[in-house]
């Protein structure tokens, strides 16, 4: 596995224009590895299922889909909510990727993904679960997604994040954040929470008593420790969910 260079911690107040490019790194990164892992990956595994259920031909799936057919608005939907989330992902790397190991960190994202995502993919109450089969086969490919997701955003962010941080590439970079600020306007209350959250941590990002605090390892063994919790918890959840539509 490829290591991928964590940012050095320092308690020097971040230039905005770097915090800037870093998180239009994520949008970007983001966005093509859910366009991919999601949008692509899920109309793949569709498919796949698809050809695996001849006995279901004709049925209509959860979303109100019919098995065997193609359509254009299913996809572009799939592709859309895909790119979407994406984005959601990569500002979460980026947020996150001090607590995250050198090594095999796009695994370890992605199975993080999968512990956040794992029980809305393969829920129990699904009736795509019945109708298509195997169900083995389903749960392993939708499990597959946040993964490929996570193996596919980190090396993506680190090319990019050079290019976004260098100051000849500003307005780049204010055009990348605005075109990922857009999907808020659709997000309702969460959206503005999340505005409201991503301002105030710019706000005390300027504070040296916050970044003296930041910078030390208590803040890092919480931090980690909260994200092992949450894994083992989410892919405890996922493995309950996936278990309930083996048995």
């Amino acid at each position: 596995m490829a290591v991928v260079d964590q940012p050095l911690l320092s308690t020097e107040p971040p230039r905005v224009t770097h915090t800037l490019g870093v998180i239009a790194s994520g949008n970007v990164a983001g966005f093509v590895a859910g366009l991919i892992a999601g949008g692509v990956g899920s109309r793949l595994a569709m498919r796949i299922l698809a050809l695996t259920s001849p006995d279901a031909q004709g049925a209509l799936t959860e979303a109100q889909e019919v098995v065997g057919e193609i359509s254009l608005g299913g996809t572009a939907f799939l592709l859309v909510v895909g790119a979407l989330l994406g984005i959601g992902g990569g500002l979460a790397y980026v947020a996150l990727r001090r607590w995250l190991p050198k090594r095999a960190t796009g695994l370890v994202l992605g199975l993080l993904a999968l512990a956040v995502s794992g029980r809305v993919l393969v829920d129990p109450d699904n009736i795509d679960f019945v109708i298509l089969d195997p169900a083995s086969l389903g749960i392993a490919m939708f499990a597959a997604l946040p993964i490929l997701f996570g193996v596919l955003v980190v090396p993506l962010q680190t090319k990019l994040e050079p290019f976004f941080t260098k100051r000849r590439s500003r307005l780049a970079t204010i055009l990348i954040l605005i075109a990922g600020l857009l999907p808020l306007v659709i997000g309702g209350p969460l959206a503005v929470a999340l505005v409201i959250l991503v301002a105030t941590g710019f706000l005390l990002a300027r504070s040296r008593t916050v970044r003296d605090v930041w910078a030390t390892s208590t803040v890092d063994i919480y931090g980690r420790a909260l994200l092992g919790a949450a894994a083992v918890f989410g892919l405890g959840f996922f493995a309950w969910g996936a278990l309930e539509i083996l048995v």
